[in-house]
This record gives C-alpha cells, sequence and structure tokens, in this order.
C-alpha cells in the first residue's frame, strides 16, 4: 500500500515559500555584452549597470541606432541623457519601476557611428536638434571625410602589413591589462596626470579656445563643440598616453601637442558641419558648388571653366539650371567667382584664393 503525506502549511503560506524559491533561481551567466547598437534607454541603462563594467554603441550602420526605440521621439531625451552622463563617468540610479533597473556606477562607455549623410540630418533633426540642445553632440567627435567615390581605381592588396600587425599586436596587449575594478565589479581607473610642460601647453589651449568664444570670435557659431574641446583634448592624450606606455606615467609634453592638434582639426570638423548644415538650401547648394569648383579646377589646372559643365559633371543636387544658376550669384556675391560672357559661352572665373591651398 502506498503512503501519501500532506503539508500542513496553509495555503498562502505554500504560496510565499514558492515566491521565495523563484527569487532564489540561480542568475544565467552569458558571455560579457560589450556592443550596443539597436536599443531601449531602459535596456541599456540596465545592461550597462550588470554587465561588462566596459562597454560601447557601436555601428557601422548608425541608421540601426538613430531609428532604434531609444531614439523614438518619446524616449531620445533619455538616451542621450545616459550617454551624457557616461560620459562624464558619473553615476547614475534610475527610479522607474516599469522595468528592470539597478544604479549605474562604475561603468564607462564609448560611442563609434557611421551614418549616411541623409540619416545624420535625420538624427539632428530629432526635435528641433535634441541631441545638440542638450550637450549629446558637442560630446562627439564628428568629421565628414571626403568622398573618394570615382577615384578608387583598384589595387593589388599587399602580401603583408606589417604597421597594422604592429598595431593589431598593441591593442591585443593593452586588452590583456586586467580591468582596475574592485570586488564589486566597479572600475576604478587609475589617474593619468600632465607632466607640468604638458599642463602648461593645455592651459595655454584652453585659454585661446575661451578667447575664441567671446562674440565674433572664431567658434562663437559651434560654442557647445568649443567648450568641451580642451577636455576632449586631455582626453585623446589619455588614449595615446595608454597605447604608447600603458596606464602609468605622466602625460608627457609631446603627447598633449598631438592631441591638441587633433581636437583642433576635430573642432573645425565640427564648425564645418554644423554650420553648413544650419544654412538655407541655397547656401548648402553654394558650398557644395565652391568645392567642386576647387576640386576641378585644381585637378585641370585651370583658372576657369564653362558654366555648362557644371550641368554635365558637377554635383548631382546641381544640375539644374535654376539651381545652378542661384548657387552662381551666391559664389559671385561673395567673391568666390565671377561670371562671364565670350561671345556665346558663359565662363566662371574663379578667385586665385580659392585655389591657393
Amino acid at each position: 500500500m502506498n503512503e501519501f503525506k500532506f503539508s500542513a502549511d496553509p495555503l498562502d503560506i505554500l504560496k510565499s515559500k514558492l515566491e521565495d524559491h523563484e527569487l532564489k533561481e540561480p542568475e544565467i551567466k552569458t558571455a560579457p555584452k560589450i556592443f550596443y547598437e539597436d536599443v531601449s534607454s531602459e535596456a541599456f541603462a540596465y545592461h550597462i549597470a550588470t554587465g561588462h563594467p566596459s562597454a560601447s554603441l557601436w555601428s557601422d550602420e548608425g541608421g540601426l541606432f538613430v531609428a532604434s526605440n531609444g531614439m523614438k521621439e518619446d524616449n531620445a531625451m533619455g538616451m542621450l541623457a545616459i550617454i551624457n552622463r557616461l560620459w562624464d563617468g558619473n553615476d547614475f540610479e534610475p527610479t522607474r519601476k516599469i522595468a528592470k533597473t539597478k544604479k549605474i556606477t562604475g561603468r564607462r562607455c564609448t560611442a563609434n557611428f557611421m551614418l549616411q549623410q541623409t540619416v545624420f540630418e535625420k538624427w539632428q533633426g530629432k526635435q528641433n536638434d535634441l541631441s545638440r540642445a542638450i550637450g549629446a553632440s558637442a560630446r562627439f567627435l564628428t568629421q565628414r571625410p571626403k568622398s573618394t567615390m570615382g577615384e578608387r581605381k583598384y589595387q593589388v592588396p599587399p602580401e603583408r602589413t606589417p604597421k597594422m600587425q604592429i598595431f593589431h599586436n598593441r591593442v591585443r596587449d593593452i586588452m590583456e591589462i586586467p580591468l582596475p575594478d574592485d570586488d564589486e565589479g566597479r572600475l576604478i581607473p587609475p589617474v593619468i596626470e600632465l607632466c607640468e610642460e604638458a599642463k602648461k601647453l593645455w592651459i595655454c589651449y584652453f585659454n585661446k579656445i575661451e578667447e575664441a568664444l567671446k562674440p565674433g570670435g572664431e567658434f562663437t557659431e559651434v560654442k557647445d563643440f568649443a567648450s568641451k574641446i580642451a577636455e576632449q583634448a586631455v582626453r585623446i592624450a589619455g588614449v595615446i598616453h595608454v597605447f604608447n606606455y600603458g596606464p602609468e606615467g605622466e602625460i608627457q609634453q609631446d603627447t598633449m601637442e598631438q592631441s591638441i592638434k587633433i581636437a583642433e582639426w576635430y573642432l573645425h570638423e565640427a564648425k564645418r558641419i554644423y554650420v553648413t548644415d544650419g544654412l538655407p538650401e541655397e547656401f548648402k547648394n553654394a558650398f557644395i558648388l565652391q568645392n567642386w569648383i576647387k576640386n576641378y579646377c585644381q585637378m585641370s589646372q585651370l583658372s576657369q571653366l564653362s558654366q555648362r559643365i557644371v550641368l554635365k559633371e558637377g554635383p548631382n543636387q546641381l544640375r539644374q539650371k535654376k539651381i545652378r544658376d542661384d548657387a552662381l550669384k551666391i559664389l559671385e556675391e561673395h567673391g568666390a567667382v565671377i561670371l562671364v560672357t565670350e561671345g556665346k559661352k558663359k565662363i566662371i572665373k574663379v578667385n586665385p584664393k580659392l585655389l591657393e591651398d
């Protein structure tokens, strides 16, 4: 005969025990995740707080990030605010209870996006350029490389790339350095200081940028970027120093000089990109046409060209007569070109100063 024993515990006690048991479920261990691309702000914050202490927002198809749930109209401010907080290296403790939350502390994050121009414009246009309004854009080092389409002739791949191999070996060496974390997995990175000469150089650069922020100064149109560029320079110096020498010692003067040059280049890129993007469409077209005329004349070693050639070989968006003529009129008003008629030919004479560099 089988004997059955029944618990004498009331049902509510059994339910309580079951709940306690479920709460003790062991956490499923997964491989460290360090790359994030299409993610909501809540999920990103939680994974950063609980996952690997060093992570990144990283995409060679930046449209995935711009179109992600985290960058939708109602969520974009939260995502950008988290990016700001992580860039500053500060803690962040969410208090919303609609999703899993955990305090972000002792974490570091970097971001790298490759964006098509139309995607970039869409991102900057979100909620009247929210990313720039709250300071997120200024925390990025933005660049727009010149297109090489039409010039990429086939080259036989080299059998060896010794310099790339040296680079890869150095990156591997750095990745094998243990993370400086505490018992709870929070990063406690070492402080790398500037030597006296490097500090003096950085202070001079800081003051130079501050002077350029006065009304009428060189960088008044990109104050948000300029106000952070001195800090960007010293961050770049830290990266170069660690790459060359490891996370010890002081940043030397030559490293600071290199870093300031890099930061300065990015600041001018920001001015070129954001000031140009804010122009009316006809001024954008004039800017595009000016660059094309300059490149065309330098490659052909000419100082003038036919207006018709713009319709035939110029940028696609300028191959309509009215658009071309409006752009040429702006260039003439600003002294970049002179428009003349020689017989039946309409000629563009280029200001020699435009072709000097």
